[in-house]
């Protein structure tokens, strides 16, 4: 994995200076002069913790009242600094806060909340391809991440990646992108004698829009 990860930065950084060099502009329509956008972002998606979702089951005796057991919705917000290299290319450093929530009905007893959390500051490239007049795009974007997770008393951290694919309407000192991405975020807690090596698993889709201002 951590391989895979250095070819993604160095893919980046590679693109990056070839698209920033090319001086080619192929967005003629979009006259805005921006360079820098800071952003505000929120997504909403699935994903399959399996030990967390173990957990849950294996130590609380719970009555589920609606839905089903298992965790798997959870919320991200962002916030963002784009900087435009060319007009096909941008860099954004970001920094997400996801939040996967679980109440349920303890037999007997109170109820009790549990929630999955991850904080991960990051690095993306939107590689743009224009959309008729140039004046909106349609955007590939891989980036790198590093993801600080936590349930429980378990904690993790590790590198992980996101490729997100969507659409760039700008507006000239506005943009708005909505998107559908990927992210892997997956870490190893083994500071537990009692649960050995407990994994915290962030993995899975998301379907989004992020606000460029």
């Amino acid at each position: 994995m951590k391989k895979n990860l250095l070819l993604i930065v160095i893919a980046l950084c590679f693109s990056s200076l070839l698209f920033s060099q090319s001086g080619q502009n192929i967005f003629s329509n979009n006259t805005s002069s921006k360079h820098f956008y800071f952003g505000l972002g929120f997504s909403e998606g699935i994903f399959f913790p399996g030990d967390v979702n173990d957990y849950m089951k294996n130590t609380s005796n719970y009555t589920i009242t609606e839905g089903v057991e298992d965790l798997f919705l959870n919320m991200v917000g962002r916030v963002s600094f784009t900087i435009l290299l060319s007009e096909n290319i941008d860099l954004s450093l970001i920094g997400e806060y996801a939040w996967g929530p679980k109440f349920v009905l303890v037999d007997g007893g109170d109820n009790v909340y549990y929630h999955f959390d991850r904080f991960s500051p990051g690095l993306i490239a939107k590689f743009h391809i224009p959309i008729k007049s140039g004046k909106n795009s349609f955007f590939l974007a891989p980036g790198i991440t590093f993801n600080n997770m936590k349930f429980e008393q378990f904690k993790a951290a590790g590198f992980g990646a996101k490729a997100q694919a969507g659409f760039s309407f700008n507006f000239k000192k506005f943009r708005l992108q909505p998107f559908l991405c990927y992210d892997y975020a997956k870490a190893v807690d083994d500071s537990d004698r009692h649960y050995g090596e407990f994994e915290l698993n962030y993995s899975g889709v998301q379907i989004g829009v992020d606000f460029l201002f």
